[in-house]
């Protein structure tokens, strides 16, 4: 286990806290995320052998996230729940790995299943040898789902570099600022920028060719931001993009 990226869980549940003061219009959301990320710590501290680092192994582990889907989720989350407790063993084991070959689910298993995933995926990264500076491609050099999340900051090798956040294990590496992931569009002016005047920090980027676009984060206006969880507290962004008839390179968690 990282003691680091312990310690970032940790955080990014103080900061789903924080969010609900900022957002009250998600604070609903934000309650139920909130006990989904402290499952998902304890989880993660729980897995310490290397051999432990299998979903299969761990499959008895989702039904206490059924529980809290069922006890805290939306309507439609509970029923998603109530049907994935029903199921066996194997039957549930089909899905998650249908879901992991296919990257794709209806949207309330998708966020069961991405949300039991992610602990065990994130322990396999820590043991991944990947050069998330010179991985450049529009998949997770980890687990090859898509991002749902872009954020920009400035290191000691890259100065405003932006870098890409998996929807499942998280991990982050360096992509081009200027280029679509969906159409491969390199032309600075065919991409467009929006942001809600209050959060500046946070604005979505819109390839013209394609009208795909990824939310950014820009951690060197707001350095305390998390990435997928600030994502999520400003879906009003990703609500009104919609309304535009822009279409997200890939859904966050909750499915926006």
């Amino acid at each position: 286990m990282n003691i680091i990226r312990l310690k970032e869980r940790e955080y990014s549940i103080k900061r789903a806290y924080y969010l609900k003061g900022k957002h009250p219009e998600v604070q609903e959301i934000l309650n139920f995320l909130e006990r989904v990320l402290q499952w998902q710590k304890d989880l993660y501290e729980r897995i310490e052998d290397r051999s432990e680092v299998n979903w299969r192994k761990g499959l008895r582990e989702i039904h206490t996230l059924l529980e809290i889907c069922t006890n805290h989720g939306s309507e439609t989350i509970k029923e998603a729940a109530e049907q994935l407790r029903s199921l066996g063993k194997e039957n549930a084991e089909k899905l998650i790995t249908k879901f992991l070959k296919e990257k794709d689910a209806p949207d309330e298993q998708r966020f069961i299943f991405l949300s039991f995933l992610n602990p065990f995926f994130s322990r396999m990264a820590e043991d991944q040898d990947v050069d998330v500076n010179g991985w450049l491609k529009e998949k997770c050099p980890v687990c090859g789902f898509r991002p749902s999340v872009s954020y920009i900051m400035d290191t000691e090798d890259v100065e405003g570099g932006k870098y890409l956040s998996c929807v499942l294990c998280n991990t982050s590496w360096l992509y081009y600022r200027t280029k679509c992931p969906k159409c491969g569009n390199v032309e600075d002016e065919a991409f467009e920028y929006f942001y809600d005047q209050e959060n500046r920090y946070t604005q979505i980027q819109v390839c013209k060719k394609c009208n795909t676009y990824l939310k950014v984060i820009d951690l060197r206006i707001d350095g305390l931001a998390v990435p997928h969880i600030d994502d999520i507290a400003t879906i009003s962004l990703d609500l009104w993009a919609k309304e535009q008839g822009f279409e997200k390179y890939e859904r966050n968690i909750l499915g926006l």
